[in-house]
């Protein structure tokens, strides 16, 4: 009895070209095989598809076959590739830079620094591309602020500030100027300073004599 030739043919085939293949499909760090596999032989066909770890995407379907005993890809193209974050936000009297990465995606890890007068509020400056966005708020920054500064005696104080007796702000200043008979030991003025402290002491107000006394002294 003879065989058809279709037959023979596909018989042929089957032996000669169609193999197993050895052992689920393999996959790359960025992709989660879908599924149940094991360690044992797939027939010619078998079909695999995956997708992408938190924090990665892929637009389409990654599928891989069995073809003549090995596991090809069908869409070389399509891979994981990491999720993009957006912008992570500007913060008002400070700026941002990339820390980790080169983009605003998965992984990427941004620090944030106040300008000169400023400082942070709280411990945390940086944000960092997660698999859901970006982590934390936006940092803020505050204004540094220096003391109040009492009157010299004899003296009186002119202020920037709205009210005496109140925080300074950086850059405010505060001038000195002494009543009639004295004259000012120290600087006229001084500054709140970026690291919150000030410029200079206050001054004192001496008597004009004990000023000349004690210029004659150490003259």
């Amino acid at each position: 009895m003879r065989l058809p030739a279709k037959i023979l043919w596909l018989m042929l085939w089957s032996v000669c070209v169609a193999q197993d293949c050895q052992g689920p499909p393999p996959r790359k760090q960025t992709e989660i095989l879908t599924g149940s596999w094991s360690e044992q032989g797939y027939s010619e066909g078998t079909k695999a598809t995956y997708k992408c770890r938190p924090g990665y995407r892929t637009y389409g379907t990654i599928t891989m076959e069995c073809k003549r005993g090995e596991w090809v890809s069908l869409n070389p193209s399509k891979i994981c590739q990491k999720k993009p974050c957006g912008h992570p936000g500007d913060t008002p009297f400070g700026s941002f830079e990339l820390a980790e990465g080169n983009k605003f995606e998965y992984g990427a890890r941004v620090v944030y620094t106040c300008n000169e007068g400023y400082k942070m509020i709280g411990d945390t400056d940086f944000r960092v591309c997660d698999a859901d966005g970006w982590t934390n708020d936006i940092p803020l920054c505050d204004v540094v602020k220096c003391l109040p500064v009492e009157e010299p005696q004899n003296g009186k104080l002119i202020s920037s500030a709205y009210e005496l007796n109140q925080e300074y702000t950086y850059g405010q200043v505060v001038r000195f100027e002494c009543k009639a008979g004295f004259k000012l030991d120290g600087p006229a003025e001084i500054h709140c300073s970026g690291s919150g402290l000030w410029s200079g002491d206050k001054p004192n107000c001496v008597g004009e004599v004990l000023l000349l006394l004690i210029f004659v002294f150490f003259s």
